[in-house]
């Protein structure tokens, strides 16, 4: 028996940290659902204050910005995986005369947008920019038109599959005296040109959100938002649903978020890791920041996509009625166990093979029945279906 506890905790061991060891020197490759620095001594250096990284689709090149922490100049620096290993960062030539800021690559690695300082104004004042790649070469980068670039600060962008911009904006501050909130918004193409911009009012709030990251096709965004004075900024998720609407923004895990400034996520084409900026300063200035990466495990969680609206049924009236097969779904995980908490209503049942609820009221009044869902990892999100039963005959 204590032979079998102990191959246990071994196996635990070796794949919970997710490790491999070379000639004696262990080196930690993955990290799980606790961030760690991302290639410390390499990436995130402890006399360096990096800023944000993005990586190509297909994970061999990343960029990332470093500020100077005199002046908070901001350059970005670029690496490629080379033989599986990442080059030592040097500053990305084509932007190495500019102040700039938050680089990210498109989904399909052609071109980077980034962060740049206007002319004649404080760093704290950028545009949106961008730099396009063909043949392997960068060629000349090109400030983006209005209505994505505005009189006011443009913080960070990123961009969809077909094009479609998402940025942090002070532009609702604009005419507002010590206003410098900014707020999230989008911008869809048209041909060469762009529509008129959105706000995206459901992430919006009265704090300030900026540090947008949005998937590829649309499904899930994250970002950033001051949280208090304890917390500072944390990281938020939230997904698409059935009628293309954005769900309520949910704070990620305390095993994510910190007590510092977590800001500037990125996640990988696979889904399976997020990257973010983990930043600590003191009242003067910025003491430290650094890139920290994680396992999605913790990130991503089952969420309701296709809500189910109030039930009316009738008191002594069998009744049969079929449950969304998209009720709840996962961005990591195609198959989730659904169910009815235990122990809330005798005259109901749920069968989650044929996903339907069916039953005999015998009492009229309001009722509640609460669903689960647990995904692959454990996580558990709860949703409430009304159910109103009325008298006999009411009808």
């Amino acid at each position: 028996m204590l032979q079998k506890i102990l191959l246990i905790i071994l196996t635990i061991a070796i794949y919970g940290c997710r490790t491999h060891t070379t000639s004696n020197k262990v080196t930690r490759l993955e990290p799980d659902s606790i961030p760690t620095k991302f290639q410390e001594h390499i990436i995130s250096k402890n006399d360096r204050l990096e800023y944000g990284i993005s990586f190509s689709p297909d994970m061999q090149e990343l960029a990332f910005g470093v500020l100077d922490p005199i002046t908070m100049d901001g350059k970005i620096y670029y690496s490629r995986k080379i033989d599986k290993q990442w080059s030592t960062p040097e500053i990305f030539k084509p932007l190495e005369n500019d102040t700039v800021f938050l680089p990210y690559f498109s989904p399909d690695g052609s071109s980077i947008l980034f962060a740049k300082s206007k002319a004649n104004t404080n760093n704290y004042s950028t545009n949106i920019w961008k730099i396009e790649r063909a043949n392997d070469q960068w060629g000349i980068p090109v400030r983006l038109p209005l209505p994505i670039n505005s009189k006011s600060r443009e913080a960070n962008a990123s961009i969809t599959k077909d094009g479609t911009i998402y940025l942090s904006s002070n532009r609702n501050c604009e005419g507002k005296e010590n206003c410098y909130t900014a707020d999230l918004f989008y911008c869809r193409p048209d041909g060469s040109h762009y529509r008129p911009i959105n706000e995206i009012s459901k992430l919006n709030s009265s704090s300030d959100e900026e540090s947008i990251f949005i998937a590829p096709n649309e499904a899930y965004v994250i970002f950033c938002r001051y949280t208090n004075q304890d917390n500072l900024a944390d990281l938020y998720i939230s997904y698409r649903d059935h009628k293309d609407q954005w769900t309520t923004p949910q704070i990620l895990d305390a095993t994510v978020n910190s007590r510092a400034w977590d800001r500037r996520p990125f996640v990988t084409s696979t889904n399976e890791f997020l990257f973010f900026t983990r930043s600590e300063s003191d009242e003067k200035e910025l003491v430290t920041s650094d890139i920290y990466w994680v396992h999605t495990s913790k990130v991503f969680k089952p969420f309701v996509y296709h809500p189910i609206s109030k039930i009316s049924l009738e008191a002594g009236k069998k009744f049969e009625i079929k449950i969304p097969d998209d009720y709840f779904k996962d961005i990591d995980n195609m198959h989730l166990t659904i169910d009815i908490e235990p122990n809330q209503l005798n005259w109901l049942t749920f069968n989650r093979k044929k996903m339907k609820i069916y039953g005999l009221p015998t009492t009229a009044g309001n009722f509640e029945v609460t669903f689960t869902a647990v995904d692959q990892f454990m996580n558990t999100t709860r949703d409430t279906l009304n159910i109103q039963i009325t008298p006999k005959d009411h009808f």
